[in-house]
């Protein structure tokens, strides 16, 4: 007869001792049978204290009811092997009391009409406490960028506030019109930094919410009536970075202040339409229309000579979008820009 040597006890003994898990067998009664030296390194207690004894030893108490529970429903199934509490980590005692993370698997033998576990234990105590430092210092970092986003959008809205007490100490209604198109296009860009801080993703603006705060605020502005000007919003859900959302918001406060100084002159009613849907290729449309009295003259965005125009332009081409605008029946622009994944 042929022999090998993992058909000699002693042989297997000795490989499963050079193991680094910890590897352990028990009876159907759950006591000790097998307590390699992997074992031994883990837990502190020698091979011979262990044999024999329940496998709560090397569970805290306050877990072994649910363990023991464990084994006598996998001893119940159909499986194998499996491993062992795989939605939450599995706790370990040491001799010395202390206990430590750890992750198992298990496995069922039947020999002779009797069943024996085996469970693979391994102490994870080291890439627990490496996940934990990293936790923190994550943790850290978005505390950080939290204080950083509400630092900026104070510093902001104190220059808002800045140009807001200039353009009432002067008698210039041109003048004071131009700074009031300046503190609304500072506000926009507080106002996003204010859903940053309180976002809970600080890399993504929640850009539907951004644009309804924005829309408010411009009307507020301009103190529009709601009477006699309607503002329709119909948005997706996306979300975008911070450059995208900060281009995009300017876009829609330039647009929407200019229909709300030019579409509607002499009390007319109307409305106004912001809409924002996904494309198909990772691209997105937003439209700023008005139903108000148009214009004469095409409106040619590339040429444009007014501010608030070449800065949507700009921010159009810092996008790497398109944008089309028609004064027919109103005005309506439509930006069509990519948005990234």
């Amino acid at each position: 007869m042929l022999y090998h040597p993992l058909s000699d006890p002693e042989s297997l003994a000795k490989i499963l001792d050079l193991a680094e898990d910890a590897i352990i067998a028990i009876d159907e009664q759950q006591r000790i049978v097998l307590f390699n030296q992997g074992a031994v390194r883990m837990f502190g207690y020698s091979e011979r204290e262990v044999h024999g004894r329940p496998l709560d030893l090397l569970i805290p108490k306050p877990l072994a009811g649910a363990h023991r529970n464990q084994v006598r429903n996998f001893a119940d199934s159909r499986t194998a092997s499996r491993r062992m509490a795989e939605r939450r980590r599995i706790s370990g005692r040491r001799k010395d009391g202390t206990e430590f993370p750890a992750e198992a698997s298990i496995s069922r033998v039947e020999t002779n009409g009797s069943i024996t576990f085996t469970a693979i234990v391994r102490d994870v105590s080291e890439r627990v406490a490496a996940e934990e430092q990293i936790l923190n210092s994550l943790r850290e970092k978005e505390v950080l960028l939290r204080e950083i986003h509400h630092r900026v959008k104070n510093n902001l809205q104190v220059v808002a506030s800045l140009l807001g007490l200039q353009s009432r100490s002067t008698a210039d209604d041109q003048m004071r019109r131009m700074l009031l198109e300046s503190q609304n296009r500072v506000h926009t860009m507080a106002l996003l930094h204010e859903c940053l801080y309180q976002s809970h993703n600080l890399s993504r603006i929640d850009f539907p919410e951004y644009v309804r705060q924005l829309v408010t605020q411009v009307c507020h502005s301009y103190e529009a009536d709601n009477r006699r000007i309607g503002i329709e919003i119909k948005l997706d859900e996306l979300h975008l970075n911070l450059d995208a959302a900060v281009a995009c918001g300017l876009i829609i406060n330039e647009l929407v202040s200019n229909a709300l100084k030019y579409a509607f002159p002499e009390r007319r009613t109307g409305v106004i339409r912001i809409e924002l849907t996904a494309q198909a290729g990772k691209m997105a449309r937003l439209v700023v229309a008005d139903n108000g009295v148009g214009q004469a003259a095409k409106v040619d965005i590339s040429n444009a000579k007014t501010l608030g125009l070449r800065l949507v332009r700009s921010l159009t081409e810092q996008l790497g979008g398109t944008i089309e605008v028609s004064a027919d029946h109103g005005v309506e622009a439509r930006l069509t820009f990519p948005v990234a994944s």
